[in-house]
């Protein structure tokens, strides 16, 4: 007894030695506590889009601090931080600069200062360095989320040192990053995103990978007036995971993202593909939807569990449309009057070819929406009906689709093109018929590879 009392007067001494210092805090957080459970999910923190470029941290820690009952605005909570060239001291650079710059240039502020500040907002908060994956999760278990820092959309990076002129040595990396961890099971973490205020669900590999580059830093507020709520699970709830959603979110044509969701889960509960769920919206890679988004669904899905049934259907959606179905027609001239509940991917599906040929051919681009009625030219000698196999022998239409499709794919006119709202640079490549690599290439576009409106790219 004597000996465990010894052992808590060490570990006190050690971290109030710490906290004078200014060192982080990370011996006291849990480290001694069971295993995190299986899962768990704070609801109750509101996230709102960062004001300025480079504000992603007091975005983050005004948020967190709304959550605990202290209210601060974000542009009052920036000023109060100190300027400096260490990141570890002061905010780098001007909050409107650009981002994914490293210091001395314009690039942001690290944990302890976000920390410091939050207490003296009257919160007991603390910063840390090398926080182990046990011990966010239990933060997040006992309800209290976190402030982590990350790379971008929760990308990889690479960690670069640094020594400030104070002499300081701190590890910095481009597109420096902060998110407020809320939850996680055993394949994801959710966060919410400063930049866009919305929820970010990705792979704990991907988080911890990004997490990591910044060597897990993070910030913790225990204590306070908490405004939400905690539910973990020690086992995979598979009869919360597959669910039917209420009326208010599905309505047959369109569900309405809750938070906590993820792609593949909302298709599992509707008894559809997340691939053809993401064709349909829109959604590429790395997939993330947010709460409150408005996915369109297939007419024809159904929230039904019953893996059978969904596989009948799945080859129903398959097959060749047929002569006798007067609601599939597609009319003489390589066309195809779209049904309700049809999509891009379905259609193609549904006559053997790829549904990039037919946005190709009508000019579709992201996120590739058809309506009931509209018309689309099908690519010559393709189908999977008479009606199609017919429109083979008609040479002229077929050649008129093939320079169409020529058309649409050249390369733009002259020797550079200016980004617009949706493009990304495997679409580009795709439409121009060149490797996404080589615009990549030329253009000094390295990992994460993104392009923005209003761009100006060099043309291979």
């Amino acid at each position: 007894m004597m000996r465990r009392r010894s052992w808590m007067r060490n570990l006190l001494t050690l971290a109030l030695l710490g906290s004078l210092l200014g060192a982080p805090v990370q011996a006291v957080l849990a480290s001694g506590a069971a295993a995190p459970p299986a899962s768990a999910y704070i609801s109750g923190l509101v996230g709102h889009a960062q004001q300025y470029p480079l504000s992603c941290e007091s975005r983050s820690a005004v948020d967190l601090a709304a959550f605990w009952g202290v209210s601060v605005s974000e542009t009052n909570f920036f000023n109060s931080l100190p300027q400096s060239d260490n990141p570890d001291k002061g905010f780098v650079g001007p909050v409107t600069g650009s981002w994914g710059q490293i210091p001395p240039n314009a690039y942001g502020v690290h944990a302890k200062p976000i920390a410091k500040q939050l207490k003296a907002l009257g919160l007991k908060a603390d910063w840390h360095k090398g926080l182990s994956w046990k011990d966010l999760r239990n933060e997040i278990a006992a309800g209290r989320p976190v402030i982590v820092w990350v790379i971008g959309g929760v990308w990889s990076g690479t960690g670069v040192s640094y020594t400030s002129n104070d002499g300081h040595t701190s590890t910095v990396a481009a597109y420096e990053h902060t998110m407020i961890m809320i939850g996680y099971d055993d394949s994801l973490v959710h966060l919410v995103d400063a930049g866009s205020g919305r929820t970010l669900t990705t792979s704990v590999s991907s988080f911890r990978n990004s997490w990591g580059v910044l060597d897990n830093m993070a910030v913790t507020v225990s204590g306070g007036n908490s405004q939400g709520n905690v539910v973990t699970s020690d086992n995979d709830n598979k009869q919360e995971e597959t669910q039917n959603t209420n009326n208010n979110d599905y309505d047959g044509e369109t569900y309405v993202v809750r938070s906590g969701d993820y792609l593949s889960k909302i298709a599992r509960n509707l008894g559809i593909s997340w691939v053809d769920l993401a064709a349909l919206n829109g959604i590429s890679y790395p997939w993330v939807v947010y709460a409150g988004q408005v996915l369109k669904l297939s007419g024809n899905a159904q929230a039904n569990n019953n893996q059978s049934n969904n596989q009948q259907q799945e080859e129903k959606e398959e097959e060749p449309a047929q002569n006798n179905n007067d609601n599939e027609v597609v009319a003489s001239g390589d066309t195809y009057t779209v049904q309700k509940g049809e999509y891009l991917a379905q259609i193609a599906r549904k006559f053997g070819i790829n549904w990039v040929t037919i946005a190709n051919l009508n000019n579709l681009t992201s996120p590739y929406i058809v309506y009931p009625g509209q018309v689309l030219n099908m690519p010559g000698g393709s189908g999977g009906n008479s009606n199609a196999s017919n429109s083979n022998n008609n040479s002229s239409n077929g050649n008129e689709a093939q320079e169409q499709d020529e058309q649409i794919t050249q390369k733009p006119s002259g020797d550079t093109y200016v980004v617009q709202r949706g493009d990304y640079l495997v679409a580009l490549g795709r439409e121009w018929g060149i490797s996404w690599r080589d615009i990549a290439a030329l253009n000094n576009i390295s990992y994460p590879w993104v392009v923005h409106p209003g761009q100006v790219l060099q043309v291979p």
